[in-house]
């Protein structure tokens, strides 16, 4: 069977997949899918799972569900035909993140559930990087891309530049995904990253301390899957569809 690649950092794939398998199965639409890891691994658990990317070339795995589609525009499928949206590595390459969940919104059906993944701003090693360097962790290059990291790109056959333009916070995240009509379950991370050791527990109690006395209704906000989860996986259920 050929090895196919996953475009996303240590733990993501594995814990989205260890999402999805707490579920009834049911049909998946996955997009972005990349060479198509995920629909792959989704099947094998019984799921009937849909393809999209942005070239039908750049998926390897064939299931006869494969679709060409662009998340910056409107989704070739019916309303409410999908149980589950797993989207992973995605949304931070888009240019607008409230166009993609509504269209999310309008395909998934009632109780349906969206599994959606980006790069955690939040953590303090990110915020520390924004403090001294001006730039979030894994969103250091917005514009071109190094000539070496352009041929990367050609190297892994992909023709175009799937760099992360769009840095999402968790309560942008929230709201948008409140706005159409999602319900957040719970948060989980692919792993906890820290930096400096000699002082990051101090810097921890600082945020901890001080997020408390402005933004006490979210307790997620001081969690340590916000302030040291790398990538965050937000399982949420969709409601009634919204009308914006």
């Amino acid at each position: 069977m050929e090895e196919l690649k996953r475009f996303t950092v240590k733990g993501v794939h594995e814990k989205v997949l260890d999402c999805m398998g707490g579920f009834k199965k049911g049909v998946v639409l996955d997009v972005p899918s990349g060479q198509g890891a995920m629909p792959r691994d989704l099947e094998k658990f019984g799921f009937k799972v849909f393809l999209g990317d942005f070239k039908r070339e750049n998926m390897h795995y064939r299931n006869g569900r494969c679709i060409q589609v662009d998340l910056n525009e409107l989704l070739p499928f019916k309303e409410g035909v999908f149980d589950y949206v797993t989207c992973v590595a995605g949304i931070e390459h888009l240019d607008n993140p409230h166009h993609l969940i509504k269209e999310f919104s309008r395909l998934i059906k009632r109780e349906g559930v969206l599994v959606i993944t980006t790069p955690n701003v939040m953590t303090i090693r990110s915020r520390l990087k924004f403090l001294f360097y001006s730039y979030f962790e894994s969103f250091r290059y917005i514009g071109p891309l190094p000539s070496e990291q352009q041929q990367k790109l050609k190297d892994l056959g992909l023709g175009f530049d799937f760099q992360h333009i769009n840095p999402i916070s968790y309560p942008e995240m929230k709201f948008i995904l409140e706005k159409y009509g999602f319900k957040i379950e719970r948060i989980e991370a692919n792993r906890m990253v820290r930096k400096w050791k000699m002082i990051y527990p101090f810097l921890k109690w600082v945020i901890k301390h001080k997020t408390k006395k402005k933004l006490q209704e979210d307790p997620l906000l001081i969690s340590d899957t916000i302030l040291e989860g790398e990538h965050l996986i937000f399982i949420s259920k969709h409601g009634e569809q919204v009308e914006v």
